[in-house]
């Protein structure tokens, strides 16, 4: 069995993947800033037999490896992420990303060269997905231009092979005002800080008309600079989400009317501006959630289909673009991302298990794709089908 070789070579690589995993845990390097976490993963990738470039897509911390078996196979890409999150560090495990998709592409690599097949195995490098949107600007430059599917997985608390990942939009919005003594003279001033904290209580006001999938939720970024003065400027950083672009298009016009509605109330002028690049939302390939649901249970793991979505991703820019997977790997019942707890879990013996099993599944996910010329077919079709309906 296909799993069961995977497994084996995998295991003689696990300590080697482990120790790079806790190292880049206690990095817990920021968006575009991985330099060190980067470094540990192209030699190791190196030392795996691949050939990589570096700073890939004007971006410092990107990397492309690659390691062509035979000739002429598909092109199978294992993507790995490895920025940390501000205060938090690691909580939404990119250093368990990092090693299971490295991991992946080297296990697959060995496997091809043990049973002759053909397949080129490339690991894609990309730095800053939270928020900076790494991958979407390796699409741009071509990073995805010859590969036939791209695949990776995403620590969570339970095991799902089609998770919903929503799209997102990130708008600022300032408000400008005049300034004024507050005591002395309050009534030659114009309040930013009363537009944005009405704005911001239009945006609460707007829940009861969400549907199941949408989001809206953001800070106030800028409230003025002493208690005496009237503000003549305010911010707010606005995350806009749901199932698709469309309905993401949606919300924002509604939030643009609560902004200019603010402003007017209260006398002031308003702009807005995007601060993070568009994530789309993830499209699931059919083929491959059939295919993963069956490795999954062969690494005993029993996927689970859960109700609720699971943030965004740029990966989902990726799945509109070519055949991509992205699913959840479990660390443990009631962990959440971007806590405290889930830091510490990405750094456990359920972090390491989660990194074997991932490493293992992805591998076997791309042996069986290269290995079977229907299954690839049904890939693309599935893949043409979801881009002609929309």
């Amino acid at each position: 069995m296909i799993s069961q070789e995977i497994k084996e070579i995998v295991a003689t690589k696990a300590e080697q993947l482990w120790d790079i995993a806790h190292a880049i845990h206690g990095l817990h390097e920021l968006k575009f800033e991985e330099v060190e976490s980067a470094s540990l993963l192209t030699y190791w990738l190196e030392e795996q037999g691949f050939e990589v470039n570096r700073e890939v897509a004007g971006m410092k911390t990107a990397f492309v490896a690659h390691r062509i078996v035979g000739h002429h196979g598909p092109t199978v890409a294992f993507v790995a992420e490895y920025d940390a999150l501000p205060e938090l560090g690691h909580a939404c495990g990119h250093n368990v990303i990092a090693t299971m998709s490295v991991g992946a592409g080297a296990a697959l690599a060995t496997w091809l060269e043990h049973h002759n097949r053909a397949g080129h195995v490339m690991v894609i490098g990309s730095p800053g997905e939270e928020g900076g949107g790494g991958k979407i600007f390796l699409l741009d430059q071509g990073a995805f231009a010859h590969v036939d599917i791209a695949m990776m997985l995403h620590p969570a608390a339970k095991d799902e092979v089609a998770p919903e990942y929503l799209a997102r939009e990130g708008i600022d919005v300032d408000f400008f005002g005049v300034a004024a003594h507050a005591a002395a003279a309050p009534e030659k001033g114009i309040n930013a800080l009363d537009a944005v904290v009405m704005f911001y209580q239009m945006l609460h006001a707007l829940r009861p008309r969400f549907r199941p999938s949408d989001r809206i939720h953001g800070i106030i970024t800028h409230g003025g600079d002493s208690p005496n003065v009237i503000p003549e400027h305010t911010s707010a950083r606005i995350l806009v989400r749901s199932k698709d672009a469309d309905r993401v298009h949606d919300l924002l016009t509604w939030v643009e009317h609560a902004a200019e509605a603010a402003a007017r109330g209260t006398g002031c002028q308003f702009r807005w501006s995007r601060f993070v690049p568009f994530y789309n939302n993830v499209r699931h390939n059919s083929s491959l959630v059939a295919l993963a649901d069956q490795v999954f249970r062969e690494f005993d793991r029993m996927p689970v289909t859960m109700a609720e979505a699971h943030g965004s991703t740029d990966m989902g820019n990726v799945s509109h673009v070519l055949p991509s997977f992205h699913a959840n790997i479990g660390l443990g019942d009631g962990l959440v991302t971007h806590t405290h707890g889930f830091c510490a879990a990405a750094d456990s013996e359920a972090g390491r298990q989660a990194m074997i099993d991932g490493a293992g599944i992805l591998a076997t996910m791309g042996a069986r794709y290269v290995s079977d010329l229907g299954l690839q077919q049904a890939v693309r079709e599935n893949f043409d089908g979801m881009t002609q309906d929309n």
